[in-house]
């Protein structure tokens, strides 16, 4: 899946997601269908008046980040 090999076991703000999918051909659709499909996730950022959302996929970041390795 691409979306997979663009996050792999990061956070990515969306612009770049989507940035990096249309390089590989992806259309805005097919990005939001593969994410619905992968169970990618966004956690919002907030600093006064700017917001990032950063996309992830919980069973990598999760992986990466565990103690139980």
């Amino acid at each position: 899946m691409i979306l997979e090999d663009i996050l792999q076991d990061n956070f990515m703000e969306y612009r770049e997601v989507y940035k990096k999918a249309d390089e590989k051909g992806m259309t805005k659709n097919e990005v939001k269908a593969e994410k619905d499909k992968l169970g990618i996730k966004t956690i919002t950022l907030v600093n006064g008046d700017e917001r990032l959302w950063l996309w992830y996929i919980p069973k990598n970041v999760w992986n990466k980040f565990s103690l139980k390795q």
